[in-house]
């Protein structure tokens, strides 16, 4: 009989990472659509949106020249993808952390890190999904069209900024308990959407909120958008904005996230 080393005992236990990983993903992806409010606010209102305000709008021009449609598209399609992280990981881990789930986790083999590994990928899909329905209500029904290279540029973009949405709404999730996170997600949801001239252009709203904008996530993820939709403008300075977002939100979770493995929650 052969006697295997603490460590090698050890490897034979543990389950490869990337079908672990896998069925990770796929778990958070049946719990995102088994939740209809859910699924409501991130694929429903952002087509719903749109049909309010960008169809009767979809022929005209910006001053700079874009379609009116075009530039609202961008618009709510970065409102989906803040909507999705508030959620999916602002209310969602405040849930999981309080409900004892990830006590569990820790108990478990499982790696933390392919825990919020597989909730980005998920959200990344999800987010995808939301972005492909708007895309599509917006041609179809509005006869707003974007060429393929393009529409998978901005998707593309939009969809790697997200992070620091992800990280911020990660924030909120280890931070506040599941009653105030759904809340606090709600009001950041509206607020930066808004501060960020995603509803209403920045040039038509008070001085101190043009003011503002420049400091939100939102904001420069939108830009980024915007700037790849009309072919102008320089995207490194909101890389750089975006990314110091990521780093100070993923930084301040993790240390509420061994805040509470100390405590024993």
């Amino acid at each position: 009989m052969t006697t295997l080393t603490p460590t090698a005992a050890v490897s034979a236990r543990r389950a490869p990472l990337l079908p672990l990983l896998t069925q990770l993903v796929l778990a958070e992806l049946r719990r995102l659509a088994r939740n209809p409010m859910f699924a409501l606010a991130t694929l429903g209102f952002p087509i719903l949106f749109f049909a309010l305000f960008g169809l009767p709008a979809v022929h005209e021009k910006t001053a700079a020249g874009v379609n009116v449609g075009q530039y609202i598209l961008v618009s709510f399609g970065t409102y989906s993808l803040l909507t999705l992280a508030m959620f999916s990981f602002g209310a969602a881990v405040a849930s999981e952390r309080t409900g004892g789930w990830l006590r569990l986790l820790r108990a478990s083999p499982l790696p933390a890190p392919l825990y919020l590994l597989a909730k980005v990928i998920a959200a990344l899909l999800f987010s995808a999904l939301s972005l492909a329905l708007l895309y599509a209500f917006a041609h179809f029904v509005g006869g707003v069209t974007l060429p393929a290279g393009q529409a998978l540029l901005i998707a593309g973009k939009l969809l790697l900024g997200m992070v620091s949405l992800i990280a911020l709404g990660l924030c909120i999730g280890f931070l506040a308990n599941p009653t105030s996170a759904s809340v606090i997600a709600q009001i950041i949801s509206v607020l930066v959407s808004f501060g960020s001239g995603l509803f209403v252009p920045l040039d038509q709203l008070p001085k101190f909120v043009q003011n503002l904008a420049p400091y939100l996530p939102s904001y420069h993820l939108a830009q980024i958008g915007w700037n790849t939709l009309a072919g102008q403008g320089n995207d490194a300075p909101h890389w750089v904005w975006l990314a110091g977002y990521t780093l100070v939100f993923a930084l301040v979770a993790a240390w509420a996230y061994r805040r509470d493995e100390a405590r024993g929650e």
